[in-house]
């Protein structure tokens, strides 16, 4: 089963760059953009994400997560989700 991520950007980094990075070691990347963290949010429960990855604001899409009930589903900043992409 191959893992499935939202990359969101909120700031300036380059997501584009992430999601290369991302897609090399097997992970089935979802674009979500420069949308709201509450959109982040929404679109990685209906794509049944495994992980989303922001450049900002983890804190804030952990917390909504939480209070959708989608706990489950993990909250990485962009270094990050590079180390947990590359685990075996």
């Amino acid at each position: 089963m191959t893992a499935r991520v939202v990359l969101a950007e909120f700031g300036e980094a380059d997501m584009h760059a992430v999601a290369r990075l991302l897609r090399d070691s097997g992970i089935e990347v979802v674009f979500a953009g420069h949308g709201s963290p509450d959109q982040v949010v929404t679109i990685a429960i209906q794509e049944d994400a495994d992980a989303i990855a922001v450049d900002e604001h983890v804190g804030m899409v952990t917390a909504l997560l939480k209070k959708q009930n989608a706990a489950d589903i993990e909250v990485y900043d962009y270094i990050d989700v590079l180390t947990w992409a590359a685990k075996p």
